[in-house]
């Protein structure tokens, strides 16, 4: 009896444990079956150095902006599209971004189309047709190492620059090492049934996918603890989890969650820091931008700056000198432009004067003088960062903000007998001419610093931090004053 069958693949040898599996009963067929899947796992395994490298390949590749493109055909093409559908709703991704291309296209996702594995021109142009550019990584998958389709489309991708790795279930020869970036190699033996790779080789395929898929998305912070923050809900099912999410993190109620998730327009990440932080949604959205969409780094940062302004009255220092990425940068400037809106549709219609006038205790500020304060800060923050704009070499100085005696300036104002449209006029007037100076700068000038006279050097992007933060605190405060 030939074991090999005449081919020097693994995956087309006979297994000798299921030799008789023709003359098996019902349940001596599942554990036959069942025998030789419990080896798959530990043939993943032998792998993890690769599987590792694969993750980071992804990583790299998607902070660069590019894709995880699979290809496969047959089983293995399905996979990979299976893989590929199942990221959009779990980790909240666009769906391009990984990507599945099988041999046959759509057709052959629902009907074997056998023949198209051996067009490696098919291959190539899948590869020219997906714009594969140098910052994919394309992953090949072939059970049996020796697909057409496959190798030919890993010979095009690297052509274009871009990163590959080939994944396999039988030794894919030295050749096809060479070629590419990264081999992952599962030998998981000769199936229970030969060649039927759809068996221990499709099971090895889909948990090494699966792994690669999830540790990618865990490094780029999708996910907190173990649970999926950045799911699209989708679903009543999703819907549920996401209030469910937020709950187990926060200690929220479930009407809670599903308020904060409103508010945050479905960004679990945000619902989380606004319940977490006791934040607003604005500042909760600058916090997750400058951790990096992490959020076990967002609610530290959260938790850093408060003690911070507890411990020592400062809320500037503790903020990035630079913003972390372009995306950053626009969720800062956006939560800077945003706030009079904020508040102008907290004060509108409806709210009447005896309400906006009312302070709980002598010693407290009123509706109106909140924001007559949130115009004088704009006024000293503008001043600052006109300072430090025009000015290059050496530092320029500015004073320290004394909060007692510009406090004590506002009640002293008579805001609190000014008309609101007159206050919220002159709010969002100021906030435009800051947010002009800001936004006409270049990305350079953001890291740019002036010496404060107490805390030393302060770059323009911790004063827009400290004026997003200053923000959430008083829009906070009218909230509770117009719920008390």
């Amino acid at each position: 009896m030939a074991d090999d069958l005449f081919d020097p693949r693994l995956t087309e040898h006979r297994n000798p444990n299921t030799i008789n599996i023709d003359s098996a009963g019902a349940a001596e067929i599942v554990d036959l079956i069942n025998a030789e899947d419990r080896t798959v796992p530990q043939a993943v395994h032998s792998q993890r150095d690769e599987i590792a490298r694969a993750i980071e390949t992804a990583v790299e590749c998607f902070r660069a902006g590019g894709r995880l493109i699979y290809v496969g055909a047959g089983t293995s093409g399905r996979l990979g599209v299976l893989d590929a559908t199942e990221c959009p709703p779990t980790f909240g991704v666009e769906p391009d971004m990984v990507r599945g291309i099988i041999a046959g296209g759509y057709m052959a996702l629902v009907r074997s189309q056998e023949g198209a594995e051996d067009r490696g021109s098919d291959g190539v142009a899948a590869m020219d047709e997906a714009g594969v550019g140098p910052n994919d990584f394309v992953l090949g998958i072939a059970a049996s190492g020796t697909t057409a389709f496959v190798r030919a489309a890993l010979e095009r991708a690297a052509e274009c620059g871009a990163k590959t790795g080939f994944l396999c279930c039988s030794e894919p020869g030295a050749e096809m090492r060479q070629l590419v970036d990264v081999s992952i190699v599962p030998l998981v033996g000769p199936e229970v049934i030969a060649g039927s790779t759809r068996m221990k080789a499709g099971t090895a395929t889909k948990l090494v996918l699966n792994t690669i898929t999830t540790g990618a998305m865990v490094l780029l912070g999708k996910v907190y603890e173990n649970l999926m923050v950045d799911l699209k809900a989708v679903s009543e099912k999703l819907v549920d989890r996401s209030r469910r999410i937020v709950m187990a993190i926060t200690g929220a109620t479930r009407e809670e969650a599903s308020a904060a998730i409103e508010e945050a327009e479905g960004s679990l990440k945000v619902a989380i820091l606004m319940q977490s932080a006791g934040v607003g949604r604005g500042l909760a959205e600058c916090y997750v931008a400058e951790a990096g969409g992490r959020v076990r780094e967002a609610m530290e940062r959260a938790q850093t700056l408060e003690r911070t302004v507890s411990s020592r009255g400062d809320a500037l220092t503790p903020h990035p000198t630079t913003p972390l990425d372009a995306n950053c940068l626009q969720r800062t400037l956006v939560s800077v432009r945003q706030m009079p809106k904020t508040v102008s549709m907290l004060v509108g219609d409806g709210v009447g004067e005896e309400r906006l006038e009312a302070r709980p205790s002598p010693d407290t500020w009123c509706i109106k003088e909140h924001i007559e304060h949130l115009i004088v800060f704009d006024q000293v923050a503008d001043r600052r960062l006109s300072v430090i704009l025009s000015s290059d070499d050496p530092p320029p100085s500015f004073p320290n903000w004394d909060e007692k005696v510009e406090n004590a300036k506002i009640s002293e104002s008579g805001a609190i007998e000014a008309p609101i449209e007159q206050l919220l006029m002159r709010l969002a007037d100021g906030r435009a001419k800051l947010a002009a100076r800001v936004e006409a700068s270049n990305a350079e000038d953001f890291a740019r610093t002036g010496r404060h006279e107490v805390l030393g050097d302060v770059s323009v992007y911790q004063l827009l931090g400290q004026i997003v933060w200053h923000d959430d605190r008083h829009v906070r405060a009218i909230r509770r004053l117009l719920t008390d």
